[in-house]
């Protein structure tokens, strides 16, 4: 019979031969001013007080979500059977990690700021609640993270229909773009072609 819940279970080094479970998750900043929090698990050793997954996609992504940061963990039914859901050994996750952050510019001249990641149906694109101030002052919202989609646009246009325009903000590099083509072009009209510095009167 199929498990319907799935639990994560970690191994942990400091509690040896014992199932840990996830409790819930934590953003942690190391202090540092404008530097992105970290998310970390909190972990606890009753299953009665740990995060269940009744969707078995999602529970693989998150299994996988805790392995890429090196974590060794499992996912095990209530009696603790498993491990569940395991990839046979000659499939490989297809993981792209040569993208890169992208801000989706909408036509009212606001956007959101999509970022990649691997799931197990291959490279997606997420969006990040950290990454949306209006979400970040709370930390509240991460279940915009559980939006996907196959481009930057396509997972900002789902994140936008389901939020509405109240969540997009104005790029915060464009600001520093603008000025580095002012120095620019203003670098560019004090040459002047064919002279050489000594000859400007």
């Amino acid at each position: 019979m199929a498990a319907d819940c799935f639990y994560l279970v970690f191994a942990l080094p400091n509690h040896p031969g014992r199932p840990i479970y996830l409790h819930r998750t934590s953003e942690v900043s190391d202090g540092t001013r404008g530097a992105t929090p970290v998310l970390r698990p909190v972990f606890d050793d009753d299953i009665q007080q740990s995060q269940v997954w009744t969707n078995a996609e999602f529970a693989v992504q998150a299994r996988d979500a805790w392995r890429s940061k090196g974590y060794v963990v499992a996912l095990k039914d209530q009696e603790g059977n498993g491990p569940l859901l395991e990839r046979e050994e000659t499939e490989a996750p297809r993981y792209d990690d040569s993208r890169s952050r992208r801000f989706v510019l909408f036509t009212n001249g606001l956007g959101l700021y999509a970022v990649p990641c691997n799931t197990p149906e291959g490279p997606r694109w997420s969006v990040r609640a950290i990454d949306i101030p209006s979400f970040a002052q709370d930390g509240r919202h991460t279940a915009v993270e559980s939006v996907f989609g196959n481009t930057p646009e396509e997972v900002a246009q789902k994140v936008l229909d389901v939020y509405g325009q109240q969540i997009l903000f104005a790029d915060p590099e464009a600001a520093a773009r603008a000025e580095e083509e002012k120095r620019k072009a203003a670098a560019q009209s004090k040459h002047v072609p064919g002279l050489r510095p000594g000859d400007r009167r």
